[in-house]
């Protein structure tokens, strides 16, 4: 399984953080930008709480499991 962890600064100085689930690990990193910006863009969460300002981190993580028994 893999996921991608996406963490934002707000305007508040709170941090909103999303994970999407089963991506494309083969997308290449512009388009990852490109599509990171248009989150910033178009700001979805709740403004009261702090819209969107900057990406703080995003991580891909691949997680592994083995069944022995």
């Amino acid at each position: 399984m893999r996921h991608y962890s996406l963490v934002f600064n707000t305007t508040t100085g709170s941090r909103r953080s999303i994970r999407i689930n089963n991506p494309n690990p083969d997308l290449p990193v512009p388009e990852i930008s490109a599509a990171v910006q248009q989150i910033l863009d178009n700001d979805v969460f709740d403004p009261d709480r702090g819209g969107l300002d900057s990406l703080n981190k995003l991580e891909l993580t691949t997680v592994e499991r083995t069944v022995i028994i």
